[in-house]
């Protein structure tokens, strides 16, 4: 065997190699097989096994543009009663260019034996062997092919549940070097929709088994499923140091994981490594898959994020001019979302963005819906989104102009900390308009004020440390001479885009008004885990509200509601990680006697300054309406 060295590359999978050794691809895989009864269900062999061999799977066309057909073997325990059985798919080795299913007869065996459905699978092949560096776009393709392959295999093994008498949220995949490099690939890409056939069935899985393999730890997402290592230390054709990255970042993401390295063993592991290595991985079958307390590979209910760079249709009243609270959810990358006509070009500007996977990030948007009653959400990152209409202005209240861009500093030196960079709009008019910061040098905020004006009253966008990008709704009041400006505390970027201009009579903007502020009494005020902390406003008044959340303590939201109402329909904010300071803006409608409450899932130290309050009959503020939710169907 050839030796290779690492393969990295962002957002693509990499480590090849052939098989790990003899002990794991033995096997015969045949009917006949001597069984041992024991009384430890998944651990102790129990049954004979049967095999049924060249099962299509599905269909797919190579780099070459050559039609494959992809087939398996299926392992199953002979006498074997069950309804539900757990499934474990395992895809060989071989530098992605050769192999076959037929090396999967040892896991076959093994595992049927203990009450497992078992598949090995055929996946595309490489004409030459995939070696390292890979820098070409077609290694790169045939990499992706083949655990888009094994990703189909598990769509198939869920599609024929009843009749292979499985259970489909209990699925785990494996295999060996370039095989393992596929499942982990699985493993992360757990919502993964590329795959084209079986179109509504997951290809989520419990988890992975790796011999020898590694993944780009870029790719790692908290939703994603953990996996068992196995791995030498004098590897040097899947490096160890790759397998420990994969494995860092799994950990770091949350997802469960058990390492097991293995000294002075390459990539074959001797026939006591072996040994060693399947009794770990059959007991951790045991407790991650066919006896976990609870599903752990949904075959219904999660669905895949939305594919990059698409445009998602709301629906709403035709010609009208919505608030909607935009939140994109478990993003794979940075990126931005926008709501906009459907079928426009989108970057014109942006309504939230987002600095790295996993984030969930939300913020307020303007939306005008055609004449059919239409819009769109745009979303750059493979995402997932929620939106959620608040309400409607009235015909005459509003002025949705095309959006303008009315400042942009990234021409040149972003402004100094504790700078003011003017912004021109309507004279005496009152805009909204979606600022956002970007490059950011350090934590901080950015306040819209009138210029040469005291900062600090307020803020519209916190900054929690450098080379964030934030975005979020402001409503800004232009002087006489059409003028405002922007305060940022630290060094930033600063983009305004105007959405509109309120009518003169629509929106009282007050004076910003602070109206809660939990951190004056310290730590022991701040509001705890599911409490409604009350805000206090105009009667039956609706309020456009700077709320923010900081010190937080956990990941979670923040819901503004009507006090002992239930929580959860929508949020208004949501919060990452401990720590945290994340701002938006709130539309707040004020009961009879003046108040409102704001939800906390998580403990966190609550802000809220009153912008100004809208006038009777300008704004019809509905009770939330969920126009889009891609988790769901």
């Amino acid at each position: 065997m050839r030796p290779v060295r690492a393969l990295r590359r962002a957002g693509v999978a990499f480590a090849v190699g052939g098989l790990v050794g003899a002990a794991l691809a033995a096997g015969a895989g045949l009917s006949g097989t001597s069984a041992v009864h024991a009384s430890t269900p998944y651990i102790d062999p129990t049954f004979n096994v049967d095999v049924q061999h060249d099962i299509v799977y599905g269909s797919a066309v190579n780099v070459d543009g050559v039609d494959v057909t992809l087939t398996l073997d299926v392992y199953t325990p002979r006498g074997d009663v069950s309804a539900k059985r757990p499934v474990f798919i395992y895809a060989h080795g071989g530098f992605f260019a050769f192999g076959d299913k037929s090396e999967g007869s040892g896991w076959g065996t093994r595992l049927a034996q203990r009450g497992y459905v078992v598949a090995s699978i055929n996946y595309r092949l490489s004409s030459t062997l995939v070696v390292a560096p890979v820098d070409t776009d077609r290694e790169m393709q045939e990499i992706t092919d083949a655990r888009v392959d094994m990703q189909t295999a598990v769509r198939w093994m869920r599609t024929n549940a009843t009749s292979l008498r499985i259970d489909p949220d209990r699925i785990a995949v494996g295999g060996t070097s370039a095989g393992a490099v596929t499942a982990l690939g699985v493993a992360v890409n757990n919502d993964d929709p590329e795959v084209d056939l079986y179109p509504g069935v997951s290809s989520a899985v419990c988890t992975a088994v790796s011999y020898s393999g590694a993944n780009d730890p870029l790719v790692v997402d908290p939703g994603d499923a953990g996996a068992i290592f196995h791995h030498g230390t004098l590897d040097t054709i899947v490096p160890f140091d790759l397998a420990v990255q994969t494995r860092d970042a799994m950990i770091a993401s949350g997802l469960p994981v058990q390492w097991n390295e293995y000294p002075d063993e390459g990539h074959g592991l001797s026939a006591g490594a072996q040994t060693l290595a399947n009794t770990r991985t059959i007991q951790w079958l045991a407790d991650r898959v066919a006896n976990a307390a609870s599903p752990c590979s949904p075959a219904v209910g999660r669905l895949p994020r939305v594919a990059a760079a698409r445009q998602n249709p709301i629906a709403g009243l035709p010609g009208r001019s919505a608030i909607v609270s935009l939140v994109a959810v478990d993003a794979t990358a940075p990126g931005y979302a926008q709501l906009l006509p459907c079928g426009t070009t989108p970057g014109a500007s942006s309504n939230l963005n987002l600095d790295r996977p996993g984030q969930t990030r939300n913020a307020l948007a303007v939306v005008r819906f055609d004449a059919g009653g239409s819009a769109c959400v745009f979303n750059q990152p493979r995402t997932h989104l929620v939106a959620d209409l608040q309400g409607y202005f009235a015909p005459g209240a509003f002025d949705d102009i095309d959006d303008t861009r009315a400042l942009d500093t990234r021409s040149g030196a972003p402004p100094a900390g504790g700078s003011q960079t003017e912004v021109h709009g309507r004279p005496n008019s009152t805009a909204v308009a979606s600022l956002l910061v970007t490059a950011t040098t350090a934590p901080g905020y950015v306040q819209v004020l009138p210029c040469g004006s005291a900062p600090g009253a307020s803020s519209n966008l916190n900054i929690d440390g450098a080379g964030e990008t934030r975005a979020g709704l402001v409503f800004i009041r232009f002087d006489a001479d059409g003028r405002a400006c922007v305060f940022n505390q630290t060094a930033t970027h600063v983009v305004v885009d105007i959405q509109g201009y309120m009518a003169s009579t629509a929106f009282d903007d007050i004076p910003d008004t602070r109206v809660l502020d939990t951190r004056l009494g310290g730590p022991s005020t701040r509001p705890g885990d599911g409490s409604q902390t009350v805000l206090t406003g105009r009667p039956n008044g609706t309020a456009v509200v700077s709320l923010v959340a900081t010190a937080t303590t956990a990941p979670g939201y923040v819901q503004v509601l009507p006090c002992g109402a239930t929580p959860g329909a929508a949020s208004n904010l949501n919060v990452d990680a401990a720590g945290a300071t994340v701002s938006g803006l709130a539309f707040v409608h004020f009961d009879g006697a003046g108040t409102a409450c704001v939800f906390t899932q998580s403990a966190a130290q609550l802000v809220a300054d009153v912008q100004g309050y809208l006038a009777d009959g300008a704004f019809d503020d509905v009770a939330d309406v969920r126009l889009l939710d891609t988790r769901r169907r």
